[in-house]
């Protein structure tokens, strides 16, 4: 089966991203949620040309554990493709931790 689309959502714990004080925490969140938005949609669609992508990056600005990121994969007839998605979900994983590991949407405050 043909893929038509692909629907990602992620969301960043803003409480979560520093454990020291003198980063602007909101910037930053904006700053990694651009980025990683970026990230999947320039990712998937030179992987799957012609194909519909639609990330969407929550911010909550609470602590708490790192979510995982979600990928549903949708062929002609409307069906969620299960394998696909789990498999883009495992390279998506793999570049958002690289990515965020360069830290450079980091917002120190002044």
């Amino acid at each position: 089966m043909a893929i038509t689309r692909i629907i990602v959502a992620d969301c960043i714990m803003a409480g979560s991203l520093f454990q020291e004080e003198g980063f602007d925490v909101e910037q930053s969140a904006d700053n990694l949620a651009d980025a990683r938005a970026q990230l999947i949609v320039e990712y998937l669609e030179a992987a799957y040309p012609g194909v519909e992508v639609c990330a969407d990056i929550a911010i909550q600005q609470e602590a708490g554990p790192p979510r995982p990121v979600e990928v549903a994969v949708y062929t002609g007839e409307e069906e969620v493709d299960h394998a696909a998605s789990t498999a883009i979900r495992a390279q998506l994983a793999q570049r958002l931790a690289e990515s965020a590991a360069d830290r450079s949407w980091v917002v120190r405050i002044s």
